[in-house]
Formats: structure tokens, sequence, C-alpha cells
């Protein structure tokens, strides 16, 4: 059951994959050598089922359960997207090509949340955020060195003010295997250099509290967490860029994500974004005005 991808990454890979292309493996591998695969072709059955999922997991008053999901027929559909993803879009560089795209010719945002699944999610669950030149670049399941794969493309080629780096929930929960302390922060540090290569402001947030992860049971990140978000405020006072600490506002007496916030004790709800927006506001507010001296 540990290697069933629905088992370790129930939600996160799931709804990447809502957005991938879906010509199955045995397609893809009669394509020339040479040939880029294709990007994003979305079933519709499945990409209105995931957002129901969204829905479901982002409202408060809602029941939301991984298991509540589990018997779903667009599950399958879903599966066969990872598996094709994971053969040809490692980095899942394609997601936001023809969104980035569209920005050309357009005035350079304000900010840009680079992230996983908390990031992707956060332009639902506080659309008042995302808005007035700041925009989401968070894909379900990733850990930093996927973000760093994709960073350039994603960030710097939109040249922000600032960009917003959160990361490492992931990375502790093994998605892509064993990931050290020393490579995450060589990570962080990789993007947080090509962002500041460019003048772009670095903002680097707190790895939200989480006790266990629901795809990994066996995983007791608390400890890792806190002293992970210690030597994020380090490394950003170290580099002149901005710390947030969303960890603060949202942590229970036992590390963990507070009920009140989570269907899941991962992934905030409306009201955990709701929690985090002050906090997100002032960071926004400060990268803003470094930029300007």
């Amino acid at each position: 059951m540990k290697n069933d991808p629905l088992i370790r990454w129930p939600i996160t890979l799931a709804l990447s994959a809502a957005c991938i292309a879906l010509p199955f493996a045995a397609n893809a591998q009669s394509a020339p050598a040479d040939a880029a695969p294709p990007c994003q072709l979305e079933d519709p059955d499945v990409t209105s089922f995931m957002a129901g999922v969204v829905h479901d997991l982002l409202d408060p008053d809602s029941n939301f359960t991984h298991q509540s999901i589990r018997g779903a027929p667009e599950l399958a559909t879903l599966q066969e997207g990872e598996k094709y993803r994971q053969k040809n879009d490692w980095a899942y560089v394609c997601k936001y090509k023809d969104a980035n795209a569209a920005l050309s010719g357009e005035p350079a945002p304000k900010v840009v949340f680079m992230g996983d699944s908390i990031t992707e999610f956060w332009t639902v669950g506080d659309k008042d955020l995302f808005s007035d030149g700041v925009i989401g670049r968070g894909i379900s399941g990733q850990t930093s060195t996927q973000m760093v794969a994709r960073f350039w493309q994603d960030v710097v080629a939109l040249h922000p003010t600032a960009v917003h780096i959160m990361a490492g929930t992931n990375d502790l929960a093994e998605n892509t295997g064993y990931v050290r302390d020393e490579d995450y922060k060589n990570n962080i540090r990789a993007m947080a250099a090509m962002a500041q290569s460019q003048g772009i402001v670095v903002i680097l947030a707190s790895i939200p509290p989480a006790k266990s992860f629901g795809w990994r049971a066996d995983i007791k990140p608390v400890e890792r967490i806190v002293s992970l978000n210690q030597w994020l405020k380090d490394y950003a006072e170290e580099i002149g860029g901005i710390y947030v600490d969303y960890y603060a506002a949202l942590v229970g007496d036992e590390g963990e994500l507070q009920a009140g916030y989570t269907h899941d004790g991962v992934h905030p709800q409306r009201l955990g974004y709701s929690a985090m927006h002050d906090d997100a506001v002032a960071a926004i507010k400060k990268a803003v005005a470094k930029a300007e001296n």
C-alpha cells in the first residue's frame, strides 16, 4: 500500500494531475525522440471533479476526508495522467506554460507565489490576496527540487518585484524520496540566488505545521519543521530577504496544524488561509518597499 500514489500523495498529486496531459504512456512511446510531450490536455470530467474536491477541501463546513473520494472513477484517469507526467514532465514545467505566455506584453507581476499544493490552493482559498499583481505558481505534490527546476520560467522570466517561496512540506513527506536538511537548504539557496541575481526581492515563508502526513503516517515531522523554520528565518536575514512566519499563526499545542484550520492536518481550509492573510499582505508590503529603496 505504501507505494500506491493515491496512498502516498492522496490529494497533492491527484490535484496536479487534473491539468496534465492525458495521452497515455503507450501513445507517448511512439513519438519521435526530439518531440516535446504535449502539455495540459485536460479531461473536462476530471477537471470538474477535482474542482469539487478542492471546494470541499477548502470549505470549513464540509465533511471532507481523503477517503470520501477514493471510490471516484476519475481517480483512475488521474493516476494514468500522473504516470505520464512522471515519465515526460517530472517538474511539471508544462503546467503554467500557457499562463506565463499570456503575461507577455502585460505589466510584470508584483509578486509570484512559488510553492506546492498549499500555494496552489491558496489562490482559490483566498482570492482577495491574489489580485493587484499577485499571482500563484504552486503545484500540488512538489518538492523544493522540482521547484528549482521550473523556477526560472515560472518566476524569474516573469520579472516580478518579489517572489514568495513556500517549500518543504513535501520534502519532509518524501514525495520524491528522502531529502536531507542540507539538500533542502541548498534548493532554497538556489532559488533565492536566481531571484536576487535578477533584482527580485525574496520572501521566504515558514513551512506550515504538520504533526503527520495522511499519505505517510510513519513520518513525524514536527521537530524538523521547527528546525528548518529557524534556518529559513536566519537565512532570510543573512541574504537581506524577508521571512514570513505562518507557522506561529497556525500551530497547535503539539506542533499540529490546528484542527479548526484544516480538514486533513496538512492543507489549510479557508479559515486557515484567513489566518495567514495579514502576514502575507505585510510581507508583500515589505517587499515592495525594499524594492523601491
